[in-house]
């Protein structure tokens, strides 16, 4: 019997982590990735609980949670998670269902004053990682007859430029430009892998602490983000934008010129500082 993986990056919080718990309700088995071990064995033991509740009520569903911690700010870190998660299908005799390109991070202020070091960093986690499995699960999927892949923005992405957090708002239009890009590519050739990309605005989640956002905006709960990706990713959205006023605040950055939006956008985030 095939198991239905979905397989999660930044697993250990937040979005992530939230991603993990309702897709484990769903019934599926799990590779949860994410940099630090012990926060992915408190997310499994989190999810080992619920399923025994569930199974308690129904019938067994057998679920499996596999863990791969690794840095993806690194080239061995990187490709060694992309290998171990094949490793682990091919093994487990599983279906690379879904997969969520959830790691990423921001960090706040002029760009000459964070250190380069952060910024190629990031790059590193919300470019190269999501582009490179992407490619990666693309491929597997197309072997196993189809799959979902989400790739995690930010409401950033759909706007012109983000000063003080330049670097950030930069890579989240990439995703949203790749993502666009390559699911027109599988949709010309009829591929049943599916790609769409999620643009939430403010979450409530342990990001504006480690970006070092001092006063941040109100956010909608994890739960409400990931309800509403979920279920733009059942009727195959291309970008899915949770909340009203997000929606709104993007409609916006498509009809106003850069030259006025770009100046509304700063002031926004000099507010974190």
């Amino acid at each position: 019997m095939y198991r239905k993986w979905a397989m999660i990056t930044g697993a250990g919080s937040g979005i992530g982590e939230e991603f993990a718990v309702q897709l484990s309700d769903m019934g599926y088995s799990m590779i949860l990735m994410g940099r630090t071990r012990e926060k992915l064995e408190s997310v499994r033991k989190k999810l080992l609980k619920r399923q025994k509740a569930y199974n308690k009520k129904h019938e067994s569903r057998n679920q499996k949670i596999m863990i791969v911690a690794k840095d993806l700010s690194t080239d061995s870190g990187l490709y060694s998670a992309a290998d171990q998660i094949k490793s682990i299908i091919a093994q487990e005799s599983g279906v690379p269902a879904i997969f969520i390109n959830c790691a990423g991070f921001g960090a706040v202020g002029e760009f000459t004053e964070i250190g380069i070091d952060v910024q190629e960093k990031m790059v590193d986690v919300n470019v190269r990682a999501v582009m490179l499995f992407t490619y990666r699960m693309i491929e597997m999927m197309e072997k196993s007859g189809g799959g979902r892949i989400m790739n995690v923005a930010s409401s950033a992405g759909l706007f012109p430029g983000g000063p003080y957090m330049s670097v950030y708002y930069a890579t989240k239009s990439f995703v949203v430009s790749f993502t666009n890009g390559v699911r027109r590519e599988l949709r010309e050739k009829g591929s049943r892998v599916k790609l769409s990309s999620l643009c939430p605005g403010p979450v409530n989640t342990p990001f504006n602490i480690k970006a070092g956002v001092r006063n941040a905006l109100r956010g909608i709960s994890a739960r409400s983000c990931v309800k509403s990706a979920i279920r733009g990713m059942k009727h195959d959205r291309a970008v899915i934008v949770p909340g009203l006023s997000i929606k709104a605040a993007a409609l916006g950055a498509k009809i106003l010129p850069s030259g006025l939006m770009l100046p509304l956008v700063a002031h926004q985030q000099k507010k974190k500082m």
